[in-house]
């Protein structure tokens, strides 16, 4: 025959077991704490590449010539090259803005293809183009400007020569 002990009520047991579970839980989440270290690291200077680029045209090109509404005119090809490739490992992307002259810029579009002009990639309106993950050092890029005079263009602006500016920007892909 057993025997109950009723001189402990059941609701003190629980209590101590309840208790000493929460101490020996806190002991041991103090000791985890305890074990635990830190040291501190040396770092050395860091420091960033740089990019460079040249530009070159691809064939003899004197200039622009004078334009009529409603027609185009192209650059020859422009070679962008980044030029620190060696002991550089920057990925970049290249954006190309151009510009015309404020006086006829109501008058005239402006687009940039890499490739040949009309049936290479025409740039998005931001001029920026890289591929996925950025443009490999020392890598080349091939440009064409097309100016195209627009048809509503007024007589004292038409049979001049657009001599528009194309900005090369090379930036740092960080992704």
């Amino acid at each position: 025959m057993s025997k109950r002990d009723d001189d402990v009520p059941r609701r003190l047991r629980w209590a101590a077991v309840l208790a000493a579970a929460l101490v020996l839980g806190t002991g041991a989440a103090a000791a985890h704490a305890s074990w635990s270290s830190t040291a501190a690291l040396t770092a050395g200077p860091l420091a960033s590449g740089s990019l460079d680029v040249s530009t070159q045209w691809g064939t003899d090109w004197s200039g622009w010539v004078p334009l009529y509404p409603g027609r185009s005119a192209d650059t020859a090809l422009l070679q962008v090259t980044e030029t620190r490739a060696a002991g550089t490992t920057l990925r970049w992307r290249l954006t190309a803005t151009p510009r015309v002259p404020a006086d006829l810029s109501p008058y005239v579009t402006a687009q940039v293809f890499v490739g040949a002009c009309g049936s290479g990639i025409l740039l998005p309106a931001n001029g920026v183009y890289a591929p996925a993950g950025g443009l490999d050092p020392g890598a080349t890029v091939t440009l064409c400007l097309r100016v195209t005079l627009s048809t509503n263009t007024p007589n004292e602006r038409q049979g001049t020569a657009i001599d528009p500016l194309l900005v090369i920007t090379a930036d740092q892909v960080t992704s």
